[in-house]
């Protein structure tokens, strides 16, 4: 019965994610268009941006060794960088990044030999990288007010991640653990309230482990500046006429609006989110749309390389 809900589910992300591509392409712009903006792209900017993926799966890998070394465990760099890899292959069918991250969390308990204890390192992993990306599109608005004022979805990602850093703040709250403990002692609710008791335990350890925390924000850091600059050269290659600093504002906030798990792997809300934020740049949609296009056939490419790292490895 499970198992045909959550087929139900796929379908439904499915054809939904495709829906509103077709819509984009039908009221928006067309195949054409896109088409002979993609053959007018340069293909030096765009193999440089597709190389900075190398890069970025290196520091990715090294944050992720950094907050499983400081829960006593570890785990080769190798073996954490193919796990990233196999991530990318299954974000490509499932919805939003959950596909990937239940991927990595099944490979990181083979060190530390717990799915919880991987699935809390894989959380604040997950964080430390939101934290940054919501850091850069704030500090960037804040400096380009304009933007911020004439593009409403930037004020409304901003503040949902901010309401979302919020919430899971108060998950983690002394407030928040007299209202687990008030749950029934029922058999099934006592063996739940047990997990996040432990689960919550594990993560709050980073409090004590400052280092490592400064260190995987640093990378974090990197990483992010890795991604808008992989964005800003997919711009170069389609003659974009944006500056790099404007990149720190929407590319945050269209990755945030990839994080939705309505659609698979964020299709169609890239593609819409950009049409929309270009247009302020007097960006045409088709632009708008390859744009989109280029980063959805970069990880394909990423995750065919990870298809392949899943089925060879043992």
């Amino acid at each position: 019965m499970l198992k045909n809900k959550r087929i139900i589910k796929f379908i439904l992300k499915f054809i939904f994610s495709f829906s509103l591509i077709i819509i984009l392409l039908t009221y928006k712009t067309s195949i054409t268009e896109t088409l002979n903006i993609l053959k007018g792209a340069d293909p030096f900017w765009l193999l440089t941006s597709f190389l900075l993926h190398a890069l970025g799966l290196l520091i990715s890998a090294l944050r992720w060794q950094i907050l499983i070394k400081a829960q006593g465990d570890h785990a080769r760099l190798s073996f954490l960088a193919k796990s990233y890899l196999v991530g990318a292959f299954f974000n490509n069918f499932l919805p939003s990044r959950i596909g990937g991250d239940v991927s990595r969390i099944h490979d990181g308990s083979r060190y530390s030999q717990t799915l919880l204890k991987s699935s809390a390192i894989i959380l604040v992993e997950r964080l430390s990288g939101i934290i940054i990306l919501l850091v850069f599109a704030s500090v960037a608005s804040f400096f380009r007010i304009s933007i911020a004022q004439e593009i409403p979805v930037v004020w409304i990602s901003l503040l949902l991640g901010l309401l979302g850093l919020l919430l899971i703040s108060i998950f983690f709250s002394p407030f928040a653990d007299r209202l687990i403990k008030k749950i029934p002692d029922i058999k099934l609710l006592t063996k739940i309230k047990s997990k996040i008791f432990d689960f919550k335990i594990i993560i709050l350890q980073y409090k004590d482990k400052k280092i490592a925390l400064a260190k995987t924000l640093f990378w974090a850091f990197l990483l992010q500046i890795n991604v808008i600059l992989h964005f800003f050269l997919i711009g170069k290659a389609l003659h974009l006429q944006i500056q790099f600093f404007d990149y720190f504002i929407f590319i945050p906030i269209v990755l945030l609006i990839q994080l939705i798990p309505i659609t698979i792997n964020g299709l169609g809300l890239r593609e819409g989110s950009y049409i929309e934020i270009f247009e302020f740049y007097g960006v045409a949609p088709g632009s708008a749309f390859s744009f989109a296009l280029i980063d959805v056939a970069f990880m394909l490419i990423i995750g065919l390389a990870g298809g392949i790292v899943y089925v060879t490895r043992k």
